[in-house]
């Protein structure tokens, strides 16, 4: 998200200046174009699929009531047809629209990659996906090229293994300097002052820290529950350099299975230590996190691990606001040894996402492509990420947009509700590390998280979203993958609680062997042979 100021200095240049902004500001070589480069679409009507948010149902009768979607409409000379699945019946009415071959224009909200059978690739088989690859070039689609084409780690992400372009209108989550995930490791800076210690940088020095909060009288030492981001987050397993729930990439390229690693088995050994000598909460499997927070509010954790969205309302607000003395202090992501690298594993929020596909029915492609790629205009974005000024958002002292409480406000008018953003549109978001630190995550321990874990690497974290799946591999997934993930969560409280002994010999082998029965090396090399086609684009 780009800082207000500079889009509207963008704005004045061009009433001001319209012959030098026209010739540096490019719009589409598809269509007309105006003085902003907007493109002139000609009075089309473009039929769009995408989810309802069934929430909106009281005062829109779908997003053509939204003042944002409306004055889209009018700079791009274009009308919206809306054909909304209601949220929770998704594939449902995605399946029945597929069946019906009444097809939009432009399919929303990644149904094609979550709902279609065989994913995008086989849609493109099938010949419900239209290929634009040929029509994406900086003169035709300038804002996409510049956005994402023009961004080596991205322009792998936008091509599949056929070289066809396929993230046209995609939404930009995180950028080079922001990418990390928002979440942390905090201790209280309290207790941690008591023990005499420092902040841990170590697995050893994590164990250390724990017993002497132990030793002072910290009920629970570490906090876990079960929305998992130390799970999730590799936030131990970091040490190890492994995903302790997906696949991962080796040092020497080798893509592997993390929870049938050797490292998987000190990793769990060493949070079932501590789980048995007492250093975690009890009930970490079914403790919630407002019930973790609340824990922290009044004094029985230590440490915690958890996404800090919640930690503003939850903790900052209620305890630390009041008394500093209780401040959380933010930890790194830990290593092995003092002179280790920073983990390579860190789950980043870099990608492409909410991925939009144009039909091949369609009978307005070029207007559809010009369209999506007109989304990626700064004050676009803008406008589609925070509604109407003074209603939808206001602007903060760094000139950041703040959104305010209106879409979920029981005492405002239709009308303002009508002025709220439209995240669904948006092409862009968390990239603006500044705007992160300043105005969105800018409490208490927020921006020293962010700052720690951008400076981890994710090189090694195998991304989901940077590969395809053939529709034979993507059948492989679908007959072993659930299954699998349903054993390695069920063995995993197994190991941490102590009903199984992950380092006894026999107990182990025989807990690798039920993986590989259920599918695990079939499904390993779907994903080796993924990975080596992403590398060869």
């Amino acid at each position: 998200m780009k800082k207000l100021l500079s889009v509207l200095l963008s704005l004045m240049l061009i009433a001001v200046c319209v012959p030098a902004m026209a010739e540096g500001r490019t719009g589409t070589a598809l269509f007309p174009t105006d003085e902003n480069g907007y493109p002139d679409l000609g009075g089309v009507t473009l039929s769009i699929w995408e989810t309802w948010d069934t929430s909106m149902v009281d005062f829109c009768k779908d997003y053509n009531d939204l003042k944002i979607v409306q004055d889209l409409a009018n700079k791009f000379n274009v009308k919206f047809e809306f054909r909304m699945a209601p949220a929770g019946q998704e594939s449902e009415n995605f399946t029945l629209m597929i069946a019906s071959s009444d097809l939009p224009d432009i399919i929303f909200d990644g149904g094609v990659a979550n709902y279609y059978a065989g994913g995008t690739t086989m849609a493109y088989e099938d010949g419900l996906a239209f290929d634009y690859t040929e029509y994406i070039t900086p003169e035709n689609t300038p804002n996409y090229w510049a956005k994402v084409m023009d961004d080596p780690y991205l322009n792998k992400m936008a091509l599949d293994d056929n070289g066809r372009n396929v993230k046209l209108g995609s939404r930009v989550s995180g950028s080079e300097e922001s990418c990390t995930c928002m979440w942390g490791m905090m201790v209280r800076s309290d207790y941690l002052e008591k023990t005499g210690l420092e902040r841990p940088e170590t697995i050893e020095e994590w164990d250390t820290l724990l017993r002497a909060f132990k030793d002072i009288g910290v009920k629970y030492p570490l906090i876990l529950n079960k929305s998992g981001y130390w799970k999730s987050r590799n936030a131990f397993s970091s040490a190890w350099n492994i995903d302790a729930r997906n696949f991962y990439i080796t040092a020497d390229g080798e893509v592997k299975y993390g929870p049938a690693s050797d490292e998987y088995r000190e990793y769990i050994n060493t949070i079932a230590t501590w789980y048995k000598d007492g250093l975690i909460n009890p009930d970490f499997t079914t403790d919630t996190q407002s019930d973790t927070w609340a824990m922290m509010c009044v004094g029985e954790g230590g440490a915690l691990v958890d996404h800090i969205y919640g930690y503003a309302a939850n903790y900052y607000r209620i305890v630390e606001e009041n008394d500093p003395s209780t401040a959380l202090l933010a930890v790194q992501m830990p290593k092995l040894n003092k002179d280790d690298e920073l983990t390579h594993v860190m789950v980043t929020n870099r990608s492409l996402e909410n991925d939009k596909t144009i039909t091949e029915a369609s009978e307005h492609k070029l207007e559809a492509i010009a369209f999506l790629d007109a989304l990626y205009f700064d004050e676009i974005e803008f406008e589609m990420s925070n509604g109407i000024e003074g209603i939808g958002y206001n602007l903060n002292e760094f000139g950041y947009p703040v959104i305010t409480d209106i879409e979920y406000s029981e005492t405002a008018s239709d009308d303002e509700k009508q002025s709220m953003r439209l995240y669904q549109w948006e092409t862009e978001s968390d990239s603006d590390l500044d705007y992160i630190l300043t105005s969105k995550y800018c409490y208490g321990v927020q921006p020293e998280c962010v700052k720690l874990y951008v400076q981890c690497g994710y090189d090694r974290y195998y991304n989901n979203s940077n590969v395809s799946f053939t529709p034979d591999e993507a059948e492989v997934r679908a007959d072993h993958q659930t299954d699998i993930e349903t054993y390695r969560d069920e063995m995993m409280t197994k190991f941490i609680i102590g009903e199984a002994d992950i380092m006894d010999d026999d107990t182990w082998n025989t807990y690798l062997s039920t993986l590989n029965s259920m599918g695990l090396e079939e499904l390993t090399q779907v994903y080796a042979d993924a990975y080596a086609r992403y590398l060869a684009r």
